[in-house]
């Protein structure tokens, strides 16, 4: 038996299926096809039942599935520790909403991968369903979501808190108004981004609290925070943005009542080797610092 035959193995159980776990792993469909052949050849059962286009696991395949875990957790071990102290390298992949992947994960990634020449990092931009589904399905390693989360096969950690208030273009005439009350609010068209952002459900949540009957003007239902941006600039509405993608050209309204507040979550599976709790360890280092030079500058 062969370590990378575990390793296929491993892919195929979390991938469901030959073809997805072969172009993963960079192989031919029948080259993986035969090394698991000889891996049950070798242990003398069956551990993938195959058919149609998914796989599952048998009997048999879920007790190997345990030991299989417990052996790449120990390999991850070992090559931690005989490489340099601290060391972290290889291939992670992290998914995040809009405002994250745009205006804070960056600097921060950028941090790290200046100090670690063995990392090798990449990003994929999606709202908070999609970013779940990604880390739940092994699509990506690590996810940064908002809380509460209650997935109890994932590791969760907090990450930072993000503030969310009303805001509009600067040169808006609802800043001639020296005291801006909900009527006020009520008559103008919202930016809104799509239901499925984040963002949006912690507004709506806090708009409902403070004001059941009000059913927000919705002009404009958008998924990027760069789409929002441009459109508030242009003076088509006012929006709620994160504190962390406000510009000179926008400007926060005051309704502390409308004011929201979210917290981002490092998300990632159990099953995952300690590779991924020494990432998530460095990306909250270099959060703290980011966080410390933000508000220097800001100030």
């Amino acid at each position: 038996m062969e370590f990378r035959q575990i390793v296929y193995f491993l892919e195929i159980s979390e991938s469901g299926t030959f073809q997805k776990a072969a172009m993963r792993l960079g192989l031919t469909q029948p080259a993986l096809s035969r090394q698991i052949f000889l891996l049950e050849k070798e242990l003398g059962v069956i551990v993938l039942e195959r058919g149609g286009r998914s796989v599952r696991l048998t009997h048999e395949g879920e007790r190997f599935y345990q030991y299989s875990i417990r052996l790449k957790a120990l390999w991850e071990e070992i090559q931690i520790g005989f490489s340099k102290e601290n060391d972290l390298k290889g291939n992670f992949s992290i998914s995040a909403g809009g405002t994250v992947s745009a205006w804070i994960l960056p600097q921060i990634l950028k941090e790290i991968l200046n100090k670690r020449k063995g990392l090798s990092l990449s990003v994929r931009e999606g709202d908070a369903s999609e970013t779940k589904n990604s880390v739940l399905k092994g699509e990506v390693d690590l996810g940064i979501l908002t809380g509460p989360i209650t997935e109890p096969s994932l590791n969760v950690i907090e990450f930072l808190s993000d503030q969310i208030f009303p805001c509009a273009a600067k040169d808006h005439p609802i800043f001639l108004k020296k005291k801006i009350k909900i009527e006020d609010l009520k008559k103008q068209p919202i930016v809104f981004f799509h239901p499925g952002s984040a963002l949006r459900k912690a507004v709506e949540k806090k708009i409902k609290s403070f004001s059941k009957d009000y059913g927000p003007n919705i002009a404009m239902e958008l998924r990027s925070v760069e789409s929002v941006i441009k459109s508030l600039e242009a003076g088509l509405g006012i929006g709620f943005l994160s504190e962390y993608s406000m510009n000179p050209n926008l400007k926060k309204i005051n309704f502390e009542a409308w004011n929201a507040e979210r917290k981002f979550y490092l998300c990632y599976r159990k099953k995952s080797g300690p590779g991924l709790a020494m990432l998530a360890e460095e990306i909250l280092k270099s959060a703290e610092k980011w966080k410390l030079q933000t508000e220097s500058i800001t100030r």
